[in-house]
């Protein structure tokens, strides 16, 4: 049966979810406490490490907690250091309607840059309030209304939905 539930985002700055990770409790970082920190490229310890990373069940809240902070040590989410700097560019050019829409009913999602810029552009096609955009983006409403206006000008190419440029309506009035 399909799971009709809304699908679930961790909160900006909700680490919660640490209690339920497999390294609080795995006995090889009992006796090797930095074991998650390994010195360069130990390819055992980094090994152990994955491993328990793979079992974890918050290891994709773990990934992108580390990718939203940009924390560049250790292992985590099952990631070295270089890894997460390849993913971590690609995280930040990542774009979850979802998430958007979240971050727009008024939970309090992290949004990255692209997100943001697709709730502005959210936000003029649904009119949204003005309020609940500030919210969302955790700015003022006068600086909502700043974005507004200057993603409004950037799409006066004509773009479905954004309404026309000047010259358009210019045009309209002299027929």
């Amino acid at each position: 049966m399909h799971d009709e539930r809304p699908e679930e985002f961790r909160l900006r700055g909700d680490q919660t979810w640490q209690v339920a990770a497999a390294c609080a409790t795995a006995a090889e970082v009992a006796a090797d406490p930095d074991l998650f920190f390994p010195a360069g490229k130990d390819g055992e310890r980094i090994g152990i490490a994955k491993r328990i990373c793979s079992t974890c069940p918050v290891q994709g809240a773990c990934l992108e907690s580390a990718l939203e902070s940009g924390d560049a040590h250790g292992i985590r989410g099952g990631t070295t250091e270089e890894e997460r700097g390849a993913g971590g560019a690609r995280f930040q050019l990542r774009c979850n309607p979802a998430r958007v829409e979240a971050a727009l009913s008024g939970r309090d999602v992290f949004l990255n840059r692209v997100e943001r810029k697709e709730l502005v552009r959210i936000a003029i096609l649904t009119a949204a309030p003005l309020h609940r955009v500030s919210a969302a983006l955790k700015v003022s409403e006068p600086h909502v209304k700043k974005l507004l206006r200057r993603e409004r000008r950037n799409r006066v190419d004509g773009s479905p939905g954004l309404g026309t440029s000047s010259r358009d309506e210019r045009m309209k009035d002299s027929t």
